[in-house]
């Protein structure tokens, strides 16, 4: 693991949020048949929805933690306990469960951590019977994450017009096996010649894009000034992203926030465009959030976003490298983590092909236009200070202050090739740390780590 991984589930308990990739529960003994049931349907619909969590604790409806039960026990929680349980109940290849127990107000809560990288369909292997002999799985039952008429998650034996995605989650993970085989078997040439050959973004849609960015970034100043907020000297990350093609009609409200917020893949305990709750607010027909939170703790935040019905995205984050409390951390404006650069470049490119599609734009006429900037770099060393088991050779010294990169990614594109795109975006940032680049096997692994929760 890495990345201060404890911190990012530490993250989603403090706010838990029942989406398509979280599901929340009460406390479960499993111990008992219909305990073990509950279980086995939720890691089988999590699978089939291509990973996500697990959180175990929480009242479902509130999301408020539960007080635990007298007596109960989480050792069947634990990880061969609760490998050897799933091994026994779902078909399919087998893949490795991961659970942590992060603290709140002093009581450690599981939460289990599902892979993404399904390549068939999961199902439950046999029948599963209460004691008094009542089925409560019956076998080769399927099940999924899936949306209510409104818009409410839940788990739930997949409907015809869920099995579509099912199998093209399952054709994706296939097809990144098959894109591995062709790196193994040509040269870094060869590889970036057929790149190339990949339609480009045309100048009107990247002028749209930049005319965007520069409003919203407008409006991020305009913000703290009317806040009257004073923030510390730091650098930052943005993004903005406008989707290209016909988008159904939405209206500015709760039920267009609900419909984002649980279709989130969350990749992480922090992740992009999330709903920011009470910081959110209506201005100029859009959605706005302002995110202020410097108590140098892990868990700081200094983010703006805005959510636009029309397609039109922005998210501004401080650099985690400026920011927080972890004892890792560096002084701030000296380092830049490559490795939070690309998961963090990668994650928002992910969430904007879940929101666009869950939006109901068809994935065969509509792409994606991304304008990323980066700020305060000059005079940072490129470094990888939240996971030091990678390193950075030399010392690579950033001479410029600003770097904009620019990406146009079709919405039918799997997940299994983000590196392709994510390498063409985040090339231009690297540069300016004394010509470093970064090699596309690299950029892979983080990517698929991240899209397949292996983080």
């Amino acid at each position: 693991m890495m990345l201060d991984d404890n911190d990012e589930i530490s993250r989603l308990i403090e706010q838990p949020r029942e989406s398509l990739a979280v599901e929340i529960k009460n406390w479960i003994d499993l111990n008992t048949p219909e305990g073990k049931a509950k279980i086995i349907k939720a890691v089988i619909a999590m699978r089939n929805f291509n990973g996500g969590y697990i959180i175990i604790g929480f009242d479902d409806e509130k999301c408020e933690a539960m007080p635990k039960p007298f007596n109960y026990s989480i050792e069947p929680f634990h990880a061969d306990n609760f490998q050897l349980l799933i091994s026994n109940h779902l078909s399919g290849e087998l893949f490795e469960v991961q659970i942590k127990f992060p603290k709140k107000n002093g009581v450690e809560y599981p939460v289990i951590i599902i892979p993404g990288g399904v390549k068939s369909i999961v199902a439950s292997k046999k029948e599963l019977k209460s004691k008094g002999g009542k089925i409560l799985i019956k076998k080769h039952a399927v099940f999924v994450r899936s949306l209510n008429s409104s818009h409410i998650p839940s788990t739930t034996e997949p409907k015809c017009e869920d099995w579509p995605d099912m199998v093209q989650r399952c054709f994706d993970n296939k097809e990144a096996d098959i894109g591995n085989f062709l790196r193994r078997h040509l040269n870094n040439e060869s590889i970036k010649e057929l790149i190339d050959k990949l339609p480009t973004s045309k100048l009107e849609k990247k002028e749209k894009t930049k005319e965007f960015f520069n409003k919203a970034r407008g409006r991020f100043d305009k913000v703290i000034k009317e806040k009257k907020l004073t923030i510390p000297n730091h650098g930052f990350w943005e993004a903005a992203m406008i989707i290209n093609g016909k988008i159904p009609l939405y209206k500015t409200n709760e039920k267009f926030l609900q419909l984002l917020d649980t279709s989130h893949p969350r990749y992480t305990g922090c992740s992009i465009w999330q709903n920011f709750g009470e910081s959110r607010y209506f201005k100029n027909k859009t959605w706005e959030a302002m995110l202020v939170k410097l108590n140098g703790y892990c868990d700081d935040h200094l983010d703006f976003m805005i959510l636009d019905p029309t397609g039109q995205f922005y998210i501004r984050c401080a650099l985690e490298d400026d920011i927080g409390g972890s004892d890792k951390q560096p002084e701030p404006l000296t380092e830049l983590d490559f490795v939070l650069a690309i998961l963090r470049t990668a994650e928002t490119i992910a969430v904007g092909i879940a929101f666009a599609k869950v939006m109901g734009c068809n994935p065969e006429t509509t792409s994606l236009s991304f304008l990323f900037g980066w700020n305060k770099l000059k005079g940072r060393k490129l470094s990888s200070w939240a996971d030091r088991r990678r390193y950075i050779s030399g010392r690579r010294i950033a001479h410029q202050n600003e770097v904009r990169s620019t990406i146009e990614v079709p919405l039918n594109t799997p997940l299994s090739r983000l590196g392709e795109y994510e390498k063409k975006l985040i090339d231009p940032l690297f540069e300016v740390f004394d010509g470093y680049e970064i090699s596309q096997d690299i950029v892979d692994d983080l990517t698929n780590r991240l899209i397949n929760r292996k983080l």
